[in-house]
């Protein structure tokens, strides 16, 4: 009776019956030691486990059956997997808006006050190249034109706010809006969700300085990049991973020399992803575990509001 029950039993696995997972999982496992000794290193097996035992495991018993290898996947393996994608498209996503709608209220307060021609409005000209470069969508902002030109199109005003963080840190907070009031009550609501301090302006931003960074994308060395930026008449650089882009190095400069630096670097034959201004810590702070997790979370509820346009921080 045994023997027919544990014959049924990998009838069952060779054809993928979907219960043999949860249940025939640990018997199996536990009946292989010679596969344990002769299996995939330690960190493949970590990375390879469906249902309690390995996939070299389960192929392995259903192959005896010649049926081939077994595809049944843990049901808790792949939601762990499609929830991790789906924060990280989220994240993705998130950024993407982001930046579309920057480039967006930009291109409004260009044309407002200059026009929509950009030969008569060198600004709006170079903002353009800018939003091309960062990937904006040329249809977006041709359509952006087109409604800042409407007198009913609200203009958009950049403020900045400051902010105590947990652990010590502050926050610097661009604002891009065109309703003040509206964009003040989203982040003071935030701000109390996170237990937050409002700080008065100067006693935060003294820890950052205001410069530009130009972003380039390069696979060369930072050698020659550095020669580079030094004959862009840049100031300092750094390494950084630019994630679907490659590797990359952030160019910084005084504000007043971003284009002129920008330019430079294109002419010299780099790819600039982005040229804007940014608050870049003087000396970034180690805070706590827990101190952390909050500042990040509070960060990604600032970041998810329409009005603002970025959040800078000193956290290490």
């Amino acid at each position: 009776m045994v023997v027919r029950c544990v014959e049924g039993l990998l009838i069952a696995l060779s054809i993928g019956l979907p219960l043999v997972s949860a249940w025939v999982a640990p018997g199996v496992a536990t009946s292989l030691p010679q596969l344990r000794a002769s299996g995939p290193s330690a960190e493949r097996r970590a990375s390879s486990f469906v249902g309690g035992f390995s996939l070299q495991e389960h192929n392995e018993v259903v192959g005896r059956r010649g049926r081939g290898s077994a595809t049944h996947v843990s049901p808790v393996m792949m939601g762990r997997a499609a929830a991790k994608r789906a924060v990280t498209k989220g994240k993705t996503d998130l950024a993407k808006t982001k930046l579309n709608s920057r480039y967006g209220k930009m291109v409004t307060m260009c044309v407002k006050a200059g026009g929509t021609d950009p030969i008569a409005n060198p600004a709006l000209a170079k903002l353009l190249v800018q939003a091309k470069q960062a990937g904006v969508p040329v249809a977006n902002m041709e359509n952006v034109i087109k409604r800042a030109n409407n007198k009913d199109q609200a203009d958009f005003k950049e403020s900045t706010y400051e902010v105590y963080g947990q652990g010590g840190i502050g926050f610097v907070i661009d604002i891009l809006t065109d309703n003040n009031n509206r964009a003040a009550g989203d982040v003071r609501t935030v701000l109390n969700k996170n237990k937050l301090k409002m700080a008065e302006p100067g006693s935060v931003a003294f820890n950052f300085d205001h410069v530009g960074c130009v972003t380039v994308i390069t696979d060369k060395g930072e050698d020659d990049v550095t020669e580079a930026a030094l004959e862009a008449g840049a100031d300092d650089l750094e390494e950084t991973d630019l994630g679907e882009d490659g590797a990359g190095f952030n160019v910084y400069t005084e504000m007043t020399s971003l284009m002129a630096v920008s330019d430079s670097m294109k002419d010299q034959g780099f790819e600039v992803k982005e040229a804007r201004f940014i608050w870049k810590p003087k000396g970034p702070i180690e805070v706590s575990e827990e101190d952390e997790t909050a500042n990040l979370d509070a960060i990604d509820m600032l970041e998810e509001l329409d009005d603002v346009d970025a959040v800078w921080h000193n956290m290490s």
